[in-house]
């Protein structure tokens, strides 16, 4: 807490650095043009890995970066409501699905782990990367369990873009050509971030 103390202190200190912009955000609103829906590891920052500011992404994380698909009778859906307000309201032209390397969320998909009290929630939640298990248990046999995670996380990030599809909000804009989607792959040790080709189907580098 002492160092979420001090950098509240160093925030303050400087915030006339930054007091015009987001008096801007308060007059105006927010108008950003991105929803970042990427996972809750602390080593994943957004604006730090996009070089973006207040206001510029509008922004969802959970547990490996899913988008469940549409459910009009799930009663708490905090990853689906951002996604339809981000669409729905805001209006964003994009939205960027980034994945991550060494994700937990998705090592844990290759162990053995039983439900109980203190854990129900989140191996419900990691039922949603079945899919992209299963596929890498099909085409990743004989490789190493580095490699099949580095699969799963880069196939997972792509599921994530059939199912933002189940969503009626989602499908009329990308129809229309007002929202285009984006699957991303950040590398925490290198800083490389590689983006799915779909003509291609592969992970190319962001920048080429």
């Amino acid at each position: 807490m002492q160092d979420l103390k001090k950098g509240y202190s160093e925030f303050r200190a400087n915030f006339e650095d930054h007091k015009k912009l987001f008096e801007d955000l308060v007059e105006n609103g927010q108008h950003p043009k991105t929803f970042f829906v990427t996972c809750s590891d602390s080593r994943v920052v957004p604006s730090l890995i996009t070089n973006t500011t207040a206001g510029d992404l509008f922004v969802a994380r959970n547990i490996g970066n899913f988008v469940p698909p549409f459910d009009p009778q799930n009663k708490y859906p905090a990853t689906e409501a951002a996604l339809e307000y981000a669409v729905s309201a805001l209006k964003v032209e994009n939205i960027v699905i980034c994945a991550h390397s060494e994700c937990g969320a998705i090592a844990t998909l290759f162990k053995d782990i039983k439900a109980d009290d203190t854990n129900i929630h989140i191996v419900n939640w990691l039922a949603l990367g079945k899919e992209a298990k299963d596929k890498a248990n099909k085409e990743m046999q004989g490789k190493s369990l580095a490699e099949i995670r580095d699969f799963t996380e880069k196939v997972n990030a792509v599921i994530q873009l059939k199912n933002l599809l189940t969503y009626p909000a989602v499908k009329q804009r990308v129809e229309s050509g007002e929202l285009k989607l984006y699957a991303w792959h950040y590398n925490i040790k290198t800083g490389e971030i590689l983006c799915y080709d779909e003509e291609k189907q592969e992970y190319l580098p962001l920048n080429s």
